[in-house]
Order: C-alpha cells, then sequence, then structure tokens
C-alpha cells in the first residue's frame, strides 16, 4: 500500500487501486483548485490545495469509522465483508467528495450550469463518466458496490439506512470534512484558531439509535471535545473565512470569473460536460485573466483591492437588527445606483455557524446519555458554551475605489442616520 507523508496525519496509506484513483486526471486537477480560494492573498500560506484535503477526509473518515465500529459492532450486526464494504465505499466517498470543486472552490459554486446541483452534483457525474469511474466500479465489484453507489453517498441519494450511516461520517455538522479543513486550514494560514483535539473527537464518537436508524452520536463526557471543535470552526469564520480581505478578493473574483465565463461560454455557467469542466482550474483561470481586458482582472492579478470604508456593528436586540438590516438594503441598492460596480461593493453575507437541529426538530448531535445509552440529547441542551452559536453570523461591508472612497463614507454616514431616525 503507497504511503503519502501528510503535515496533519502523519502517513496516509493508499491501497494500489485508490492510488490510481488519485493519478487520474480528474484527481490530479485538485491540485490546481486551492483550498481557501483567495485567502492566499491575504496569508501569504494559504496555497494548500483540495488534493491534500481530500485526502485527509479520507484519512479521519476511516478513523472515525473504525473506532465507532470497533465500540459498537455488536449492534450494526455486520458481517466481516459488509464491514469491508462500508469501509471501502466510506473511503472512496470522502475521497472523491471535492473532486467537482471548481475554480477557486466555493467562490464559484454559484457559477455551475442550472441543471448540475452544485459541485456535488458535477461530483456526481465525474464518478460515473470519467477515468475514475473503472476504477470505482473495479474496486466495488469486489464488495458489491459500483460508481453510482459512491456517487449516490455524495449528491445525498444513499437510500439504505447503513449508507446514510457512512454519509454522515463525511457529510454532517460533525463530520471528517470539518475535522480535515479545520486544522489543515489553521496550519496553512498560520493561525491558531483552527486547532482542537482530534484524537479526544475520535475517541468519544459513538452510536446511538434514533428515528429507526444507527446514527453517530457523541459519548456523555466527549461534550467538551465537541465544543472545542465547533468554536474553533466559529473562530476560524470570524477571523479567516470572513476576514475583510478575503471576502473583498472573493467578490472580485466572482466578477472576474463572470466576464470570462460571459466571453469563453454561450450559457455564462461553468461547461456541464465533464471533460470540458475539469479543464477549468485556478490556472486557467488566471491565464484568462491575463487575456481579458476588465478592472476586476487588474484588481485581481496585481493586488489592488477595493478598501473597506464601512462595517456594520453589531445589533443588541433583535429590533434593532430588523431596522439595521433595512437600513443597510436601502443604502446598498441606492449606491448600487449611484455608482459603476467596480467603484463600490456591498457585501452582505450571512452564516450559521452551527446547526443543532434539522427542519424536522431532530438534534444534528446527539449526545448519549451516561447512565443510559438507549437516551439521546440534542448537544444544544449539554453544551452551554455553544448553545448559542446557532444565531447566525452576519456582515455587512462596504467597499470602495479610493476615488469615490470619502464620498460614499459621507453619504452613507448621512443616509444611515437619516434611515434610523426614520425607523
Amino acid at each position: 500500500m503507497p504511503d503519502i507523508r501528510d503535515p496533519i496525519h502523519g502517513f496516509i496509506s493508499l491501497t494500489k487501486d485508490e492510488q490510481r484513483i488519485v493519478d487520474t486526471p480528474e484527481f490530479q486537477r485538485l491540485r490546481r483548485i486551492r483550498q481557501l480560494a483567495t485567502t492566499y492573498l491575504l496569508y501569504p500560506s494559504a496555497e494548500h490545495t483540495r488534493f491534500p484535503h481530500s485526502l485527509g477526509v479520507m484519512q479521519v473518515s476511516s478513523l472515525v469509522f473504525d473506532k465507532v465500529f470497533e465500540k459498537r459492532k455488536d449492534v450494526l450486526g455486520w458481517s466481516e465483508d459488509e464491514r469491508k464494504k462500508y469501509r471501502q465505499m466510506l473511503r472512496l466517498a470522502s475521497l472523491l467528495h471535492d473532486i467537482a470543486h471548481a475554480p477557486f472552490s466555493h467562490v464559484s459554486d454559484d457559477l455551475f450550469d442550472e441543471n448540475v446541483k452544485g459541485h456535488e452534483g458535477m461530483a456526481g457525474k465525474i464518478i460515473t463518466n470519467s477515468n475514475v469511474t473503472p476504477i470505482v466500479d473495479k474496486i466495488g465489484a469486489e464488495y458489491g458496490f459500483n460508481s453510482s453507489s459512491i456517487a449516490a453517498l455524495i449528491t445525498g441519494n444513499a437510500f439504505h439506512s447503513d449508507e446514510r450511516l457512512i454519509a454522515d461520517i463525511f457529510a454532517s455538522e460533525l463530520d471528517s470534512d470539518k475535522m480535515d479543513y479545520l486544522l489543515r486550514d489553521s496550519l496553512y494560514t498560520g493561525v491558531k484558531y483552527g486547532n482542537f483535539d482530534l484524537d479526544r473527537v475520535l475517541n468519544v464518537l459513538s452510536l446511538c439509535y434514533r428515528e429507526g436508524e444507527w446514527k453517530l452520536g457523541v459519548e456523555y463526557d466527549g461534550v467538551e471535545a465537541v465544543e472545542g471543535l465547533i468554536l474553533a470552526r466559529y473562530f476560524m469564520f470570524t477571523q479567516v473565512y470572513l476576514h475583510r480581505t478575503r471576502r473583498i478578493y472573493d467578490n472580485i473574483m466572482i466578477q472576474l470569473l463572470k466576464e470570462i465565463l460571459v466571453r469563453d461560454s454561450s450559457t455564462g455557467r461553468l461547461p456541464l460536460e465533464v471533460q470540458d469542466f475539469i479543464k477549468w482550474d485556478d490556472y486557467s483561470v488566471i491565464e484568462k485573466a491575463k487575456e481579458i481586458k476588465s478592472p476586476w482582472a487588474d484588481r485581481f492579478l496585481n493586488r489592488v483591492h477595493l478598501k473597506c470604508i464601512w462595517e456594520s456593528e453589531p445589533a443588541v436586540t433583535r429590533e434593532e437588527r430588523v431596522i439595521q438590516r433595512e437600513c443597510e438594503l436601502q443604502i446598498k441598492d441606492e449606491l448600487e445606483l449611484k455608482y459603476k460596480p467596480y467603484q463600490v461593493i456591498i457585501d452582505r453575507y450571512q452564516k450559521t455557524p452551527m446547526k443543532f437541529a434539522l427542519s424536522d426538530g431532530s438534534p444534528t448531535i446527539s449526545v448519549i446519555s451516561k447512565n443510559d445509552p438507549t437516551a439521546i440529547y440534542s448537544l444544544k441542551d449539554r453544551a452551554p458554551v455553544v448553545a448559542k452559536l446557532e444565531e447566525p453570523i452576519y456582515i455587512c461591508r462596504i467597499y470602495t475605489d479610493s476615488d469615490v472612497a470619502k464620498d460614499v463614507h459621507d453619504y452613507v454616514k448621512m443616509r444611515y442616520e437619516v434611515l434610523r431616525r426614520k425607523n
């Protein structure tokens, strides 16, 4: 089994067939997709890509599977063949979960063809219709699954309860994806916010019985370790992912990508066909940016971003928050009529750092009772430190070109005061 040295997990082992997947052009393309999009323009060392992250997620998923199975193999009732099958399915789905990220990762999430449901939908197409497909089918032939089975885990179309369980390991509120990217992003940006006790989190994961199925849960005495992971994610969002300079370069890249796609595509969207889509990566976009005459290209290539001249402050009460956002939306509409897009950008963004419940009210992370293993609680009820993180992180920032900065600042200050008095 080939070994790959990784700065987060040490050595990551692959089978020869898994190595063949890694060696395909589709997977090698991930070396040219930065994990944190434009963040390297702010944190110079954040040059890491989706390639090592995908390997890391596969590694953590395998560790979670082995820990949980060893603890609860009695209730799962899997034969040895079933254990091997589900473990291999999980490894492949984890390895391939990001294979269809578009250039600059999440920056281009809204630029997929409307017939494709985001990067997960395109991942399903790549897994079932590319150089990856025959290798996955060859691996699956030994265990009783195929490439469509792996695609279904990623696209959320797995219907068997055991398959839903393994899908939760790499795609849920407490998943291997977050466990890898927090540590990896923290390391490569040079910050400490994303650090948490991975070994402890792995040791406190178990299974609980909920809604007629076995699902991932957290042992009662492991709540603090999970709180650490959640807080790490929260601080990475507030300090890194939503940093004002990173956000303006994301916005600049979105505008640049739209111009390039209008020029190079009849639909103004990313290609629908797999072989056309995989030609798009960070490198190809940068080369296209060098060719196109655009103020966005100049700003991105030469690191000349618009400056943040105004940022909303947190509102104390719900009533104040409603008034604040109504004022901001009104000012946004006025500025967009008054100035050209490359002179003023208004960045309004909202992100919920933690979802404690699904739409049906069931908990996203269940805590298993210490005294009664059949009883479960929502993490929200057992983790007071993070219980308030259900409230979304909200930002509203106004960025301007230096030529109009003072005029915009004065206008925003005046209009904000007027609109607040009216409300």
